[in-house]
Parts: structure tokens; sequence; C-alpha cells
């Protein structure tokens, strides 16, 4: 299309270019009862609204109207079709900037509402349907007629084994939890809007039992059957009443929608339910090096915009698509990698529903994951990796680096893994052809989950009861101000400092692995060592690294695996963390083969390449157990034990210690039975486990 343009006129480009730029766009704007709680001055944010298009009557809506690329200039907001008897009209406009703008409306009457935004030439309409709540197995015609089939996948079988279908039912029954309220039910019924008249749960008797116990919920059912009937988390709580539905879709009659806006409604508010809110600040991170930041993110969508209309990219720059892969069956190419798929929908975020199948409970936590492998036949299983495996379908490379790093024939502006391959780098597989077999750090097997056992690691909120965006569901490592999550490591690797770049990664005894006379990091020195090899290779006017063909560059096989590598390890992203020897050893291996020699060895066997406090064994004991720890370097080492009240009781050693392994054994035949606490401190590392004694 561009070589076409540029035969014409360049101010016909340029006009081109603008009005093709220039777009006003019309859609819901969900708003969870955290943002309710938040506007607390303008109060324009009055009611909680799941964002999607067929309401139950009454409902309060927001939308927002933007003209991408422009400013606004005349916005109008026209409700052009509307029920018989319908007296709705907009609530009131608020100015986001000078792009955008919101307003509400609340359709009165049961049907079919349609409304625009324009300014000036440029308009966008929505279709509204309001309706009536009737209950999954209510009304003339039900959801399970039409849902319950092979056609549908049988949804309503798969939906009964999943957690909202029975969750007012556990709640009432006493099973849920013991602080179960009458507060609770708004969430856990369809319909629950005490602002409306529409079918709701609410709209019918009903009284919260004084005491829940088994059979409550049954004896509920008997006393208040209008209201029960639309007890649980049913089809119409995610898609909106089903009275005008009866196989109508045209007009908005039932909403598909896989929005977080669609779940925060009920999983966003205060501080036990924020998963959405910590999803808001996914990619929020500052990781920089150079200048160069990250700004990715499930919730920011920032590749999301490759997927649009390419079917292979869909399946994982999409939720949608990565949701339609999966019903596809899952295609593949001749490596075992995600394969495209047949008119792709329209892209968006990653959500919720892109990974949490909401009507399928067979898989963990109702994840989406089935095996898989990397390019070169490695395997992704969740016996492997647990619920890790998930992330790795789309976090892993798109090529077989064997064949695919030594072909000078693949030189191209997209040369490299593609930009998510840290599966193949924690796992430690699938590399370009140095005939070497790399060692690699237990960082993919020494949790249960892989990559959520770290990255998703953390309470809910702070002790002063503020929402965590790191870590969570906000995947962070770390946020916006760059502080590192560095209490995700702490339960394997005890006390690292404030940064993960003060983590230093010892091999053979030795912390400077880049050989510039300073032992910073492990993080600091991959990026050293980066730089290394960076000079090694092929740079644009830039500066930056490319593997491109072109007259003024020679490429080699060697100059392809090395370029292979520095690709790979920056777009991995974590500078060594996800496996320290595999990422030295590439680097290493990058670097030697183009001539340059690296001053660290390959670890020894046996030597350890960092600071560690095992597990004492046995556990429980009595009266005596091993305690053992390990030294990257000649350290000064106390071990103290404490009782469960923080008291010392004895000091097993305290003085400087060689590198390597070392066992301390604790007698405990003078102390009860109980929990105790053994603490090691070695320079600045720190870390504290528990044992217990039974006598």
């Amino acid at each position: 299309m561009k070589k076409m343009f540029l035969l014409c006129v360049s101010i016909l480009v340029v006009s081109y270019t603008m009005v093709f730029a220039q777009e006003i766009t019309l859609n819901p704007y969900g708003i969870s009862p955290r943002d309710v709680a938040r506007d607390t001055v303008e109060l324009y944010f009055d009611r909680a609204y799941n964002g999607i298009l067929n309401v139950g009557k009454e409902t309060k809506m927001f939308f927002k109207g933007e003209f991408e690329d422009s400013t606004l200039t005349n916005p109008v907001w026209t409700l052009f079709i509307k029920p018989v008897g319908s007296t709705a009209d907009f609530g009131g406009t608020k100015d986001v900037d000078a792009s955008t703008q919101l307003n509400t409306i609340i359709p009165d009457v049961v049907g079919t509402y349609k409304i625009s935004f324009s300014d000036g030439t440029f308009a966008d309409t929505l279709t509204i349907n309001a309706a009536l709540y009737w209950g999954v197995e209510g009304g003339t015609v039900n959801c399970i007629g039409c849902h319950n089939t092979s056609i549908w996948d049988f949804k309503y079988d798969k939906w009964l084994g999943t957690g909202h279908s029975d969750m007012l039912e556990r709640g009432l029954n006493g099973t849920l939890s013991s602080h179960y309220g009458e507060g609770c039910i708004s969430c856990h019924t369809v319909g629950f809007d005490p602002d409306t008249e529409n079918g709701g749960f609410d709209d019918f008797p009903f009284v919260f039992p004084d005491s829940l116990y088994p059979g409550v919920y049954d004896l509920t059912m008997a006393a208040y059957p209008e209201a029960m009937a639309r007890a649980n988390i049913q089809c119409e709580s995610c898609h909106g009443p089903g009275s005008e539905h009866l196989g109508l879709t045209s007009n908005s009659e039932i909403s598909i929608s896989i929005s977080t806006d669609n779940c925060a409604w009920c999983h966003d508010s205060g501080t036990h339910h924020a998963f959405p809110e910590q999803w808001d600040h996914s990619g929020d991170d500052a990781t920089n090096f150079d200048g160069r930041g990250f700004h990715g993110g499930h919730a920011l969508g920032t590749f999301s915009g490759y997927a649009g209309g390419r079917g292979s990219c869909a399946p994982c720059h999409s939720g949608a698509g990565y949701i339609k892969w999966n019903y596809d069956g899952r295609p593949v190419n001749s490596y075992g990698l995600p394969g495209s798929i047949d008119d792709p929908p329209a892209a968006t975020t990653i959500t919720c529903a892109s990974c949490h199948d909401p009507h399928d409970a067979t898989n963990s936590h109702q994840l989406r994951y089935q095996d898989t492998q990397l390019g070169d036949g490695t395997p992704i299983t969740f016996e492997l990796y647990g619920t890790g495996s998930l992330c790795m379908e789309c976090h892993r490379s798109r090529r077989f680096a064997f064949e695919y790093a030594s072909d000078i024939g693949n030189a191209s502006s997209h040369y490299g893994p593609h930009h998510a391959p840290q599966a193949d780098m924690l796992i430690g597989a699938n590399v370009p052809d140095y005939g070497i077999q790399f060692p690699t750090s237990p960082h993919s097997v020494a949790t249960e989950n892989a990559c959520v056992d770290c990255h998703m690691a953390g309470e809910l909120t702070d002790p002063e009861g503020n929402i965590n965006l790191v870590g969570g569901h906000s995947f962070n490592m770390n946020d916006a101000e760059g502080n590192d999550h560095v209490e995700a490591c702490a339960p394997c690797h005890g006390t690292i400092g404030d940064s993960f770049k003060d983590k230093k990664y010892y091999i053979n005894g030795n912390a400077d692995l880049d050989g510039n006379g300073i032992a910073e990091g492990l993080q600091l020195e991959v990026h050293g060592i980066l730089e290394l090899l960076h000079a090694e290779l092929p740079q644009d006017a830039n500066g930056n690294v490319t593997i491109i063909e072109d007259s003024s560059i020679i490429l080699t096989p060697e100059i392809m695996r090395a370029g292979y590598v520095y690709f790979w390890i920056e777009e991995d992203r974590s500078f060594g963390i996800h496996n320290p020897a595999f990422t030295i050893g590439l680097l290493k291996a990058a670097l030697a083969e183009l001539g340059v020699i690296l001053a660290v060895d390959y670890p020894e066997s046996g030597m350890p390449q960092e600071y560690q406090l095992s597990q004492n064994y046995p556990n429980p004991f009595n009266p005596t157990t091993t305690i053992e720890y390990s030294l990257p370097e000649q350290s000064n080492v106390k071990i103290v034990i404490y009782d469960a009240l923080g008291n010392q009781l004895d000091i097993l050693f305290s003085g400087e210690s060689s590198a390597g392994k070392h066992s301390l054994t604790w007698n405990a035949d003078s102390y009860a039975s109980g929990i105790y606490f053994y603490r090691m401190q070695a320079n600045n590392f720190m870390q504290v486990k528990k044992m217990l004694l039974m006598k």
C-alpha cells in the first residue's frame, strides 16, 4: 500500500493519512464498585456497570465516546431509537480529556435502544437491549434447552461444575466462609440491583437466614421460590437478562463479552476482591536498562493490535484470538507452535476470560492450559510446570532455533526468537546449534507452578490495606516507580537486597561475570556481557543490532547464531534471572564463536552459585537434625536457633566459612516439642526457615 501511494502527489498522501488516522469510537464504559467508592467528589460514577449492551431494565449504563488521534470540537450524543413509552435520555457528560467524553443512559422500558456519538462528519453507533431476568431454568424458554447441546458443547453441564453454579448455595449452607453475610448475595445472585425493577433476585421476597448451616439453601428454595430461581451466578449474570433473547442476537438481545469489566463489577471491591484492580496495572512496570523500559502488559494491550486481521498473530496477541484458537482445536504449525486461525475476531487485550474459562472447571482455576511444546519439541505440561504451563503457551519462541538460527536466509527485520521467549529461557531449551549441552538453573522446576509462583507471588494488600500492584494478577515484578518485587524471591533465596540488580550470581566463586573488574548483581553482569556481544554484531545507524539482508552487512552462520542469542536474552527481559547458568552459557558460547573469550568458565559441579539455607532434615525431628547451607564465596556466617516467640536459644556457628556446602547438627534434647526457627546471616544475605521438634 505504501509503495502505491509513493506514486501519488505528496499532498494526497498527507490528506489520506490524516483522514485514515481519525476515527470516532463509541463503547460501553464499565464501572466497578471500586470505581464508585473512589468517586467521592463528583459522584458521577454512582452505580456499578459491567460494560455489556444487554442489561436489565432501569440499569444505569456508562459510555465512552472517543475521537482517536484528534480533538473533540463539537461532540453530539443522540438517542435516535427507543421503545414506545420510553422517556429515557442521556444523563450528562463528563470530559475525560480533549479526545474523550463519557455519558450515561438508563433504559426504562424493555426493548431496543440505539445511540450515536458524533463530531462533525465522524460518528459511531451502538445498539442497547433492555430486558427482564428469568433465571437459568425460568421463562417460557430457558437457557438449558438450547445451550446444553453438543452444538454449544454442553455449556450448562460444564457450568454446573464451576464455583459460580453453587456460590449462594455454599454461602447459605455455611460452607463458603465463616464471614458470609447478607452483603455478599448481591454478587451471588442474578440481577441484584436495588435501584431497578427488572425481575432480578431482589425484586422478589427473600429474608436472609439468621443462621447458616447445611440445609439452609433448600429451606430458602422452598420459602422463596421466585427469588431463589435467580440464586447463584447464572448465565444471565454475565450475558445479561434473557427475556428478549429467544435466539435473537442482532440487537444485543444477549451479550457475549470477555471484557474484564464484566468480571470487575463483582470481583473488584474492597480489600478481598481486587484481581481486576491488579490486572488494570499489569504492564505498569518500569524495567529499565539504557533508558529502554517495557510497557506492555495484559491490560494495556500494547501489542494486541497486531492480531486484528492476522490469524497467525491472534492466538497470542489477542485475548479473543486465544479463545478462538482453543475453540478451533488449537491448530499448530510443523514445530508444534500455535498455528493460524481462520477469521480472527477483533483484537482484545488479555482479559480474565482469556485465561480462565468461565464455563469449564476441568482444569485448576478454570485455566485453559493443555499440553504443548517448545519449537524443538521440549514438552510443556501441567505435570511439569503446573499452572505456569498456561503462561508458556504464548511466552515461548516462535522458532526451532537449531535450524532457524544458523540459516542466513532467515535474516530480516523480524529476525530472532520473537518477542516473548521466556519459556525457552526458563526451561533452558530450544537453543541454536552450538554443539554444547548448556548448564541450566532449576527455576523452572524449583516451584510447583513455574512462572506463576514468582510473578503472582505476594499478598493481595499491604499492611495498610492498599491493593498491591506487584505480583498477583498484575504479574508485575516491579511497580511503576521501579521498585522491585524482591519479596517474591524471599521464600527460596532469603533477603537479596532492595533490587533484583543486587542479587549476585557466582560461578566457581567469581561474581564478576563480564570481566570489568567489578562484581555486580547478575542483571548488571548480564547487561555488561550483552554489551560485549552488541559490539560484535551488525548495527543500524542508531546503534541497534540488526540482522537483515543488506549489501553492507556480511552475515555468517556465526553472526546469525550470536544475533539470535542477543535478541533472545534481550527479549526475555529478565537479564539472567529466569535461568542464570543458561544465560551466561549462551553468551559465552556466542562470544567464543565470534573470537571473544569470556573470562568466566562454566560452573564446576558442586560449587554453589548463590547463598542458600536448606531445609533441615529430618523434619519433624527428635532430638537431632541437620542444617545445611551453601556459600558461593568465603563469607562471615552466623547461624542462630530461635523459639516460636523469637527468643534466641543457640548459636550453631559464628565465624568465617569457606565457599562450598556446609552442614551443622542441632541437638534439641533439652527443649520441648514445638516449632523452632533457624536463621542464617552471611554478608548481606539473610534467610529464616522453620522446623518442628516432635518428641
